[in-house]
């Protein structure tokens, strides 16, 4: 720092000035000292801190040389800071540069803190951040004089660096659109500007990933292929299964793998700029590369209950193939009976009673119909609770007559359930027995409900499960047809391509 010579005076006197006062504070304690009743070692170490007069001396003639730019003897500055390094005083300090620098330091920011606020406002500028986001831009131009620099050409211009993430850094998926109805594959990558061919591979659909309306679909911030590991796939063998180098993974850094990785079994990879064309049975299905685009969102349905069991065809006796879980959802694909078809996955298709399923009456209207089920395994359940007052085969009560079923008693109104899967061929009422049902459960087999109290639940042409409700029981039956009621019960049949058979061979 460079002092004015008019300065160097008032300086000195100010330093000077100082020194004098340190001086008479160190008398003053000294006299304090002096008559304190402390040892005399003590004494003398304090006389030799506060009492060092040649060293003070010293002190002032050697600041003095150095403000005034005389010189001092080389013998003599030697002296001089041989006294100085063991006892200096307190003033002299201040000319030490580094605490210098720190002390001025303080006071400078102690005086913006304190002072700052009004000295901005002596100016003319309001210290308020509402005065600034008041300010135009306009009024926040200035002009500037000097010339602005010639530019010949764009590439002489300067760019400043701005620190932005690396892209390769950045997730492959920024964004996610929630599939409505209606939506097809083209239109989202329309929205947001890119082909159908990046969102496909992009999320997976090669691999059966369904396109359901209530989905996310994930949107690529570049394009590429997501790719889920399979057991004893390397970094290597699925590149090359791509066609694309093996860089393009490594370097990727959300891949966060390299060559040597072993890669864990459904981890995704994601390998940037590489579109593969669509598989072959894709655009088989849709007609050609274009029809792809026009892949619309499916409806789904959800399961309401949790462990529903899924079954190999419409009907509690078929066999049970699966467990699905409470708001799972699934796709249906047709419907028969109260029984819908569904796939659960790209190769699992089961079947899952309606009243099981959340799902709306158009969806299911809508759901084509299927003919040709093939009859499930012969299972039977009990048509009623009761007792057995009657067996198969000659009777002597209440006449003598051969019996084709067996009698179950109870009281009137008692439920009656379908003994077997099979489709109602009658059902109202019937000659001899009253209010009846037949269902033919296929291969010859059908069974027989009579007596019952009334109109039954079913009508002819309904397909029911084995334990589905038909009706109550009663005491109806057709004198004209023959028929006769000893009581409420219920009559049960069973017939083999028209035989009658006695049924306890079948019910379990």
């Amino acid at each position: 720092m460079i002092i004015p010579q008019s300065s160097v005076s008032t300086i000195s006197a100010w330093f000077q000035q100082l020194r004098r006062g340190e001086i008479a504070v160190r008398r003053a304690v000294w006299s304090f000292v002096q008559v304190t009743p402390l040892p005399t070692a003590s004494k003398k170490y304090f006389a030799r801190v506060l009492l060092h007069e040649n060293a003070q001396q010293a002190a002032v003639r050697s600041a003095r040389a150095v403000l005034d730019g005389s010189s001092m003897p080389v013998a003599q500055v030697a002296y001089e800071i041989d006294i100085l390094n063991d006892q200096v005083l307190l003033v002299d300090r201040l000319f030490d540069p580094r605490l210098a620098s720190h002390i001025m330091m303080s006071v400078l920011v102690g005086g913006v803190l304190l002072f700052g606020p009004t000295l901005v406002n002596q100016s003319g500028l309001e210290y308020t951040p509402q005065r600034i986001s008041e300010i135009s831009a306009t009024e926040m131009t200035l002009p500037i004089d000097a010339p602005l620099p010639q530019v010949s050409s764009a590439s002489e211009l300067t760019v400043p660096h701005m620190v932005t993430p690396l892209p390769s850094a950045l997730p492959p998926f920024l964004f996610y659109h929630r599939i409505q109805t209606g939506d097809t594959l083209g239109s989202i990558a329309n929205v947001y500007g890119m082909s159908p061919e990046v969102l496909f591979w992009a999320n997976g659909l090669q691999n059966g990933r369904v396109f359901i309306v209530g989905s996310t679909l994930r949107i690529p911030r570049l394009p590429g292929v997501s790719h889920t590991v399979r057991e004893g796939e390397t970094i290597a063998s699925i590149a090359q299964s791509y066609n694309a180098p093996i860089e393009a993974i490594t370097l990727f850094r959300p891949n966060r793998v390299n060559v040597d990785t072993d890669l864990a079994v459904d981890n995704e990879i994601f390998i940037p700029y590489t579109v593969p064309p669509y598989p072959d049975d894709v655009v088989n299905k849709y007609g050609s590369i274009e029809g792809v685009a026009t892949m619309e969102a499916i409806e789904t349905v959800t399961v309401l209950n949790d462990e529903t069991n899924l079954r190999g065809g419409p009907g509690r006796a078929y066999d049970k193939i699966g467990v699905l879980a409470y708001g799972q959802r699934l796709i249906p694909l047709a419907r028969y009976g109260g029984w819908v078809k569904l796939e659960v996955a790209p190769e699992e298709i089961g079947w899952v009673k309606g009243s099981l399923l959340g799902m709306s009456d158009g969806l299911i209207e809508g759901l084509p119909v299927v003919n040709n089920v093939p009859w499930p395994p012969p299972r039977w359940v009990w048509p009623t609770t009761g007792r057995l007052t009657s067996g198969f085969g000659w009777r002597s009560q209440p006449y003598y007559s051969f019996h084709n079923g067996i009698d179950l008693a109870n009281q009137a109104g008692t439920a009656i359930y379908a003994a077997r899967y099979g489709r109602v061929i009658e059902a109202g009422w019937c000659r001899g027995y009253g209010y009846c049902v037949r269902i033919n459960h296929g291969g010859g087999v059908e069974s027989q409900y009579g007596h019952m109290l009334k109109q039954p639940a079913v009508r002819t042409g309904d397909v029911v499960d084995m334990g589905d409700f038909i009706g109550l029981m009663g005491s109806t039956y057709d004198a004209a047809g023959g028929g006769f009621s000893t009581g409420v019960h219920l009559h049960f049949t069973v017939k083999v391509s028209g035989k009658a058979v006695d049924p306890m061979l079948y019910l379990p």
